[in-house]
């Protein structure tokens, strides 16, 4: 079984595209474990790389804050 919460490495490379858009490549290695832990870890670091880069992309087209990140980890709220 793998550590939860290991430190992984994440590479991100940023690409011009076209006149004025930017293409985003991430890229998460470093996983530990066994094959189940190591797939969980790593649909687990997707989700929240996407919910990072769709905020960015909100707030740098459309100036509107999602606060995506602060409303899935609210204080106080006690977590299983």
């Amino acid at each position: 079984m793998g550590k939860l919460g290991a430190m992984t490495q994440v590479e991100w490379i940023f690409n011009p595209y076209e006149n004025d858009k930017t293409y985003v490549t991430i890229t998460n290695s470093g996983f530990q474990g066994d094959g189940d832990n190591v797939v969980r870890a790593a649909l687990d670091s997707k989700g929240g790389l996407t919910w990072v880069l769709a905020g960015l992309k909100a707030l740098l087209e459309h100036n509107i804050e999602l606060n995506a990140i602060a409303d899935a980890f609210p204080k106080g709220l006690k977590r299983d």
